[in-house]
């Protein structure tokens, strides 16, 4: 059982991140603040992932960095933010 865990956990991961990001990205509507959402999504699961891989939920330390800014994202752009200032938004 846990060879099957630790062969599909990380595709089952790959995909629902995956889909989450893609329903997230709909062009008809503009989403304020959503890049910098993204970008700290990002990072915190690239700091998550080590902690991740201390625990030994994937035997691939490199497979843990790979999906941790994948999950971050998705996390990230679940999340409604706030309006971005002015100064930001004439960039």
């Amino acid at each position: 059982m846990k060879d099957f865990i630790t062969a599909a956990l990380p595709w089952v991961l790959c995909g629902i991140s995956v889909a989450v990001i893609c329903a997230r990205f709909r062009p008809s509507k503009k989403e304020n603040g959503l890049g910098s959402r993204i970008a700290l999504g990002m990072a915190f699961g690239l700091m998550a992932a080590p902690v991740l891989n201390s625990f030994e939920l994937w035997e691939n330390h490199g497979l843990g960095i790979a999906l941790g800014p994948l999950i971050g994202m998705a996390v990230a752009s679940l999340f409604n933010g706030k309006e971005d200032s002015d100064e930001e938004s004439n960039e």
